[in-house]
C-alpha cells in the first residue's frame, strides 16, 4: 500500500471519528430539549452573614443579629445569598450534557441576576441530576419601593418562614462546545415556582 493511500485512510478515519464525536455532542445537546427542568429547592440561605435555617423567622434572631438587621434597615442594605437548585431529568437512552448555562433569576417579577454558570453539567441516561445556581443580591436595592418589613419578610420567606408567597422565575439556556465553538440552545427554558 502506498504512503499516500495510508495517509488518506488515516485522514478519512480521523474525519470520521471527529464527525461521530460532533454528532454525539449534538445529540447530547438535543437531549436537553426533551429533558425536564423543575424547581427543587433553595438552600444555603444567608442574610447579613446569618445562616437562615428552614422555617426560621425574625423572632429566632439573637440580640446581636437583631442589631445587625436594624443597622442594615437604617442603611437600606440587606445582602442575601442562596442557591437555586434545579432538577434536570433526562428520559433519554443517552446522556444529556452542556458546557455552560446562561440563566436569569427573578423574585416576584424583579430580575435578580442574569449571568452564566460556567460549570459543565452531564445528566446520565434515564437519570436526574441537580444543578445548583448561586445567587447574591441586595433585597433593598431590588425592592427599593417596598417597606422594610416586606423586604425582611421576603428574606425569611426564602428560608420557608410563614409570610406572603414569593414567586421565583428561572430561565436557563444550555450550551455545548463543538471544536472551538460554543453553540447555544435556541430558546430559554422557563421554570416558575411559587413559595407558599
Amino acid at each position: 500500500m502506498s504512503k499516500l493511500k495510508k495517509t488518506l485512510i488515516v485522514l478519512f478515519v480521523t474525519i470520521g471519528l471527529a464527525s461521530c464525536d460532533v454528532l454525539n455532542q449534538v445529540a447530547q445537546m438535543a437531549n436537553f430539549a426533551t429533558c425536564s427542568f423543575d424547581f427543587n429547592s433553595l438552600n444555603q440561605i444567608q442574610m447579613l452573614g446569618v445562616n437562615l435555617s428552614k422555617g426560621m423567622s425574625k423572632s429566632d434572631l439573637n440580640a446581636s443579629q437583631l442589631l445587625s438587621l436594624a443597622n442594615a434597615i437604617m442603611s437600606k442594605q440587606l445582602p442575601v445569598t442562596f442557591n437555586v437548585n434545579l432538577d434536570v431529568k433526562n428520559p433519554n437512552s443517552i446522556a444529556a450534557s452542556m458546557a455552560k448555562m446562561d440563566y436569569i433569576i427573578s423574585l416576584n417579577g424583579k430580575e435578580v441576576v442574569s449571568t452564566t454558570l460556567n460549570n459543565s453539567v452531564s445528566v446520565p441516561a434515564n437519570s436526574t441530576n441537580i444543578v445548583s445556581i448561586p445567587i447574591r443580591t441586595d433585597l433593598f436595592q431590588l425592592f427599593s419601593g417596598e417597606s422594610a418589613d416586606a423586604i425582611v419578610s421576603l428574606a425569611f420567606k426564602l428560608a420557608g418562614a410563614n409570610s406572603n408567597p414569593v414567586n421565583i422565575g428561572i430561565k436557563v439556556k444550555p450550551y455545548i462546545t463543538i471544536g472551538n465553538q460554543q453553540l447555544a440552545y435556541p430558546d430559554y427554558i422557563t421554570i416558575n415556582k411559587t413559595l407558599q
